[in-house]
């Protein structure tokens, strides 16, 4: 039997109104930004700390955020199925 797991259903907001949606664009900003094209705009030095920065921040807010994110207007709530985590398996032989 092919049985999908088990789902819980929860309302994505629009990714352009998420507390991480900025951070992720500095962060693919710094990163476009470090290209050897465009690397004199940055200070080489300054370029670690600030990339450091960014995912700190953002890993931070990841953290705050337990809503998931969809493309969709801002405003707007879509339902999404999330997998159901559920607890492993015993294990078949015990010490």
């Amino acid at each position: 039997m092919n049985e999908s797991p088990p789902t819980v259903e929860y309302w994505a907001v629009s990714i352009l109104t998420s507390r991480t949606a900025p951070f992720a664009g500095l962060t693919l900003l710094l990163g476009i930004l470090s290209l050897p094209e465009v690397l004199a705009l940055i200070p080489l030095r300054a370029m670690p700390l600030l990339l450091a920065a960014v995912g700190i921040v953002n890993l931070i807010l990841r953290t705050l955020t337990v809503r998931p994110v969809a493309f969709i207007a801002p405003g707007e709530t879509k339902a999404v199925a999330v997998a159901k985590i559920a607890p492993p398996d015993v294990p078949a032989v015990t010490d």
